[in-house]
């Protein structure tokens, strides 16, 4: 039900009917999943706000505020990002929310993010993070990351730079430079090309947010509903990406809680997807378990069982789960070595 803005064809009033019938206890579950922007919107644009409790209809406007100046101050540091990527001849994208906003969203400031997610290449980490402390961020590099990612702070803007999509080992080959090379630009912004868009929608949350904890909030969902809606999706390109990258299983299960979570006729129009990615029968059942069960929200304190018991079989082959293990251990080993390419001697 929260989710229902995000669905084409629903109308306002139904929202507001769900808003009303839902209480407190609804409307307390929209703003914590970051959907109170896109709530406020529907409602509003169809003059339904003054039906709803003036305590709810205060909240979804101050959600609708908050989202409005978060926005403006992202977009003004993608500016100085893009300049200063550009002085230094470095190539980047803007992934996930920050970019998806931009593409199919009625308004992108609608879409909350907690942080800019920008792809460079590998051999661009150590100017890249130098451009951005010489313009006044501070890293924050958690040690268990350096194999992919690092996080640079200015103000209440963060930007996560990344020049890997998730942690080498997860995919079969270093996929970096192919997004930067088909990137495309929209509103300003570069962002990852369609089909790579949703090749990560379909991937990255698997193994960064457990597909269905809370971790993973609805906001992605809603990002992914409105993407299949609104942009042409080039569905056989995209299962090759999966095949050649030992994916296919990891997007079965992501697409899977999606469709648990859409209204009947997006979740009917995901069948197709599904019945080419589908795992052997017992690896089907087994995984389904783990999201009817909602097994990496119980267990979101375990995090070793969750990935050892959910995330190890994501992957297509056991080969596969193998090097993800592997590539595990060499990000300890390596630590120190990323560190240095990085941030150098400092």
């Amino acid at each position: 039900m929260a989710l229902l803005p995000a669905a084409q064809g629903v109308q306002p009033a139904a929202c507001g009917a769900a808003l009303l019938a839902g209480g407190p206890s609804f409307l307390n579950l929209v703003l914590s999943h970051d959907l109170g922007p896109l709530w406020h919107h529907c409602l509003q644009s169809a003059g339904l706000l003054e039906t709803l409790p003036s305590e709810s209809a205060d909240a979804l406007r101050a959600a609708r505020m908050a989202a409005a100046a978060a926005y403006l101050r992202q977009r003004a540091a993608l500016a100085q990002v893009d300049a200063l990527f550009a002085a230094q001849g470095i190539a980047y994208l803007v992934m996930k929310g920050v970019f998806v906003r931009e593409c199919v969203h009625p308004d992108p400031a609608l879409r909350p993010a907690g942080d800019i997610d920008i792809l460079i290449s590998p051999q661009d980490r150590r100017r890249a993070a130098s451009a951005l402390m010489d313009s006044g961020y501070t890293v924050n590099a958690l040690p268990e990351n350096l194999s992919h990612e690092a996080t640079f702070s200015h103000g209440q803007v963060d930007v996560d730079l990344h020049w890997h999509i998730l942690r080498p080992g997860h995919t079969r080959g270093d996929m970096t430079d192919g997004f930067l090379a088909r990137r495309q630009r929209v509103n300003g912004v570069w962002g990852l090309c369609d089909t790579d868009a949703l090749f990560v929608m379909l991937t990255h949350p698997a193994f960064a947010k457990y597909v269905c904890s809370p971790n993973m909030g609805l906001g992605r969902v809603a990002d992914f509903f409105m993407w299949i809606e609104r942009r042409q999706v080039d569905w056989p390109a995209v299962l090759t990406m999966l095949e050649v990258e030992g994916l296919k299983t990891a997007a079965w299960t992501m697409l899977s809680w999606c469709q648990m979570l859409a209204q009947s006729e997006a979740g009917r129009a995901m069948d197709e997807w599904l019945a080419t990615l589908r795992p052997g029968y017992l690896r089907a059942g087994y995984l389904r378990a783990w999201l009817t069960h909602d097994l990496p929200s119980r267990w979101l304190e375990r995090p070793l069982l969750i990935q050892l018991g959910f995330i190890l079989p994501l992957h297509d082959r056991p080969a596969d789960a193998l090097r993800a293990l592997q590539a595990v251990w060499q990000a300890r080993q390596n630590r120190e070595r990323d560190r240095r390419l990085l941030l150098g001697d400092e």
